[in-house]
């Protein structure tokens, strides 16, 4: 199968099991882990995917399909962790390979049809057909293969438009743009399917859970260099600029109809997680299975929520004093004002709320930038920046491939 999101996979998994959660029941009776690791450990010992994975028996297809959604249930365990952007990195490389090898992006999740008519003297000038010159492997890669409606276009392409033929309402392209809009599509697809498999993780077998832990050894064998130069995805220092908008208008303060919400809720529950556990466990997850005090809650956590209280008009806390005791409620700790460490579990460690429901409770929070494409909740929007910073200032002339 060369692509597990697109319409052909779809359709696949639509006529055989109605839908992806069924599928995920079905699959830990039909395939072992092993058999799924296979699709991504391949990365520990070489760049590109080895033959076995490009050639595909069609017999084999839905076995084949078995592996890619097993680890995304695995992943619905660890979505922000290093497995994550370790099983994206080689699933992008081997679809994108097998679509390459197969020539055609036809039954992708790419919506594209063939160019239609292109006015000669466009054509002659977009493809250089009038230089004799040119290889005819040059003139292959010149060639308009492909045009895509504009609106879908502009929602994956971040470059300038001046590198884009356009006509008619519709972006034109060749193969290389062609692949290259599939693998921003596909990774955006695929963090959207981590992220909604991990609201319902609690569903699904155990068989999921034993896989994600073998995923965060092989992930992080092979992330080996970048742990030891920066130390691994966990509690470390917040890094404010790289915030989602949401969260920096939160800080700002906000009019009294909102402060509740990007206070008590989207605040704490934020900077909670971006702080001490990134990426948690499991759903139940709470404070002490990620501190051994409160020191950090106390002197670098709290402390921002109340200035930014105090930036509220009115300033929340002067208003209502007793909003301090909701603060602790939110991280876990129950209605209280003097928590313990010990009282870590005494009500709901909430989770940041998604992207959908800061929009509705909260519309004037939600000021999207280019950053927030895709995105479905403020923590994804935060730790994806963090690690593409931490990668700049890890290699700073180029990424590597780890």
């Amino acid at each position: 199968m060369p692509d597990p999101f697109g319409r052909d996979a779809q359709e696949l998994i639509k006529r055989e099991f109605g839908d992806v959660l069924t599928l995920l029941e079905r699959i830990p009776s039909s395939i072992s882990s092993e058999e799924a690791l296979s699709l991504v450990s391949w990365m520990l010992k070489s760049k590109e995917p080895p033959e076995k994975l490009l050639n595909v028996d069609p017999l084999e297809e839905l076995k084949d399909l078995f592996r890619f959604y097993a680890l995304l249930g695995a992943l619905a365990f660890s979505p922000y962790g290093l497995e994550t952007e370790f099983v994206r990195q080689a699933t992008t490389k081997l679809y994108r390979a097998r679509i390459e090898r197969k020539g055609s992006l036809d039954g992708s999740l790419l919506r594209i049809e063939p160019p239609g008519e292109i006015p000669d003297r466009d054509r002659r000038i977009l493809e250089r057909a009038m230089d004799r010159s040119l290889p005819e492997e040059e003139r292959e890669r010149l060639r308009l293969k492909h045009r895509m409606h504009l609106s879908e276009f502009l929602e994956l392409w971040d470059g300038s438009l001046k590198e884009v033929y356009i006509r008619d309402g519709y972006a034109y392209l060749r193969w290389e743009t062609a692949l290259k809009l599939w693998e921003m599509a596909f990774e955006r697809r695929f963090d959207r399917a981590v992220s909604i498999l991990s609201d319902v993780r609690d569903e699904l077998p155990d068989f999921y859970e034993g896989l994600r832990d073998r995923l965060e050894e092989i992930a992080n064998d092979f992330f080996k260099e970048r742990l030891e130069k920066l130390g691994r995805v966990g509690a470390k220092p917040l890094r404010f600029e790289l915030f989602p908008p949401c969260v920096k208008e939160a800080l700002k303060g906000v009019p009294s109809g909102m402060r509740n919400y990007a206070i008590t809720v989207l605040l704490t529950s934020f900077l909670s997680y971006a702080r001490l556990c990134p990426n948690p466990p499991r759903r139940d997850v709470r404070v002490r299975d990620c501190v051994n005090d409160l020191t950090i809650i106390k002197e670098e956590i709290l402390p921002v929520i109340i200035e930014a209280g105090n930036r509220c008009r009115p300033p929340l806390f002067e208003d209502q004093p007793h909003e301090i005791k909701n603060i602790w409620y939110h991280l876990g700790f129950g209605l209280t004002d003097n928590p313990t460490l010990e009282d870590s579990g005494n009500s709901t460690w909430y989770f940041p709320p998604n992207c959908d429901k800061i929009r509705a409770n909260a519309p004037q929070l939600c000021k999207p930038d280019k950053y927030c494409r895709g995105i479905k909740n403020p923590l994804t929007y935060y730790l994806r920046r963090l690690t593409r910073e931490e990668r700049r200032e890890e290699n700073p002339e180029g990424e590597n491939s780890g």
